[in-house]
């Protein structure tokens, strides 16, 4: 199984992690402004006063993966709050990202085929119809898991087939 391409986190395999989906794919110029804008965050980013060693990046311009390494302080909630209003303040990093939102769980990114196939994305309901209809094969078919907590879960298995997937518990 392929794997994501997350070559610019560098934190351990046990930092905890957040994957956020887009509502829509980010282009090459909308990519650089979430990082740089996520990057600023990060630099100022503490738990209790303490500095959290966090990284973050944009994966397949359809994700948006936030990673802590807790063995040197944890996050807290006061902290995960400061990264949320971070997310939903991405809008405000350029004009052209005013429309995104990162909290809209419904949104499913899936391919039908193996390496170098398309990435697909159809929200939630679409996606499940599209399995029953025969139009997406849960054996062959892959989805991103957005659902992992740890970096190195999301690693190994952050693309893994329908049926390997909390998406097969569904139907």
């Amino acid at each position: 199984m392929e794997q994501l391409p997350l070559t610019e986190l560098t934190l351990p395999d046990a930092s905890r992690v957040w994957v956020y989906t887009c509502n829509r794919t980010l282009s090459a110029s909308e990519r650089q402004e979430v990082e740089e804008a996520l990057g600023a965050f990060i630099k100022g980013w503490a738990a209790h006063g303490k500095p959290l060693h966090a990284q973050a990046t944009v994966v397949l311009d359809q994700f948006v993966v936030l990673a802590v390494d807790e063995s040197m302080q944890a996050a807290t909630g006061c902290s995960i709050d400061a990264s949320v209003a971070a997310l939903k303040g991405l809008g405000n990093a350029s004009p052209s990202l005013a429309d995104l939102d990162l909290f809209d769980r419904s949104w499913v990114v899936h391919r039908n085929g193996g390496a170098g196939t398309k990435w697909s994305r159809m929200r939630l309901h679409e996606f499940w119809a599209q399995i029953k209809c025969g139009n997406v094969d849960p054996a062959s078919a892959q989805v991103v898991d957005t659902t992992v907590t740890q970096l190195g879960d999301l690693r190994r298995e952050g693309v893994k087939r329908v049926a390997d997937s909390w998406h097969a518990q569904m139907w």
